[in-house]
């Protein structure tokens, strides 16, 4: 995927400019939603961005959260949106840090659903006992690390609690096995799940919420160790002009977003503590 400077645009001060030999500037997306989903909605964004960077931006995805952050690590990737308990995980592992933090509905919060099927007789966590549960991902923080630090807090592994767990390796995913009964429950995104109830998904349609977590630090724009700060500074910049801008405003509306904010880590003091209490 390659795309041309726009007529005009202004170079940023970072690699494109200083000539830097990097072949792309790598925008990594990890799976949130179906790879299919995120191709689409993120390939105006990925334009935009290489318009006003003035240099080729590549989107990359892959399936697993370990393996953004292995992209990260390495500097294969300069910049990431990410999960928030990816994000924690980097932190710790290598110094990975927040960049922007975007705004969904005013809101820069939000929480871990515990699902079921909508015809479930299953009404809390306690009644999941013994049942089929579905895990997304082992770095994701509402699609896994909370409810299993609710289960470790009380001296619980979740081997031993449910008789069966399993990765969907997206919350869509995890959504479909719990509404087509493939599991009596699953731990999800609560932005994928509301988002899907809005578009009428039928999926979602068919399941139902028994537990809402605390709210955590939304997920967050994340930036690889290894990018000069003269062009974090650049992308920053373009993130947080995009809702001033006509032709940015209307990209963020169609992947939801209002627009971006400066990170504050106080709002990812909840998802710390869900970490700290994890025994698996």
């Amino acid at each position: 995927m390659s795309f041309e400077m726009r007529k005009g645009a202004t170079p940023s001060p970072g690699a494109a400019a200083k000539g830097h030999s990097r072949d792309s500037f790598v925008f990594a997306v990890s799976p949130m939603a179906s790879p299919v989903a995120t191709a689409s909605n993120f390939s105006e964004f990925i334009d935009y961005l290489s318009e006003e960077l003035g240099e080729k931006v590549v989107l990359k995805q892959r399936r697993k959260y370990s393996e953004i952050n292995d992209l990260l690590r390495t500097g294969k990737a300069s910049v990431a949106f990410t999960c928030t308990g990816a994000y924690l995980a980097g932190r710790q592992d290598f110094g990975l840090e927040l960049l922007a933090v975007p705004v969904i509905k005013g809101k820069t919060t939000y929480n871990s659903y515990i699902i079921v099927h909508k015809d479930s007789r299953i009404e809390s966590l306690e009644h999941l006992k013994g049942k089929t549960f579905a895990f997304t991902d082992p770095l994701s923080l509402t699609g896994r690390l909370y409810v299993t630090s609710l289960l470790n807090e009380r001296g619980i592994l979740t081997k031993d609690y449910f008789s069966k767990t399993f990765y969907t390796a997206g919350h869509e995913k995890s959504i479909e096995v719990v509404a087509k009964g493939l599991a009596d429950g699953a731990s999800v995104d609560s932005l994928i799940l509301d988002d899907l109830r809005e578009k009428g998904n039928p999926y979602a349609s068919n399941v139902k919420v028994i537990m809402t977590s605390q709210p955590f630090g939304i997920p967050p724009f994340v930036v690889s160790p290894k990018l000069p700060g003269e062009d974090r500074k650049a992308v920053l910049k373009i993130l947080l002009n995009m809702p001033r801008d006509g032709k940015g405003r209307e990209i963020l509306k169609k992947i939801g977003i209002d627009g971006f904010a400066l990170p504050d880590h106080a709002n990812y003091l909840s998802a710390h503590e869900v970490k700290k209490k994890m025994r698996e």
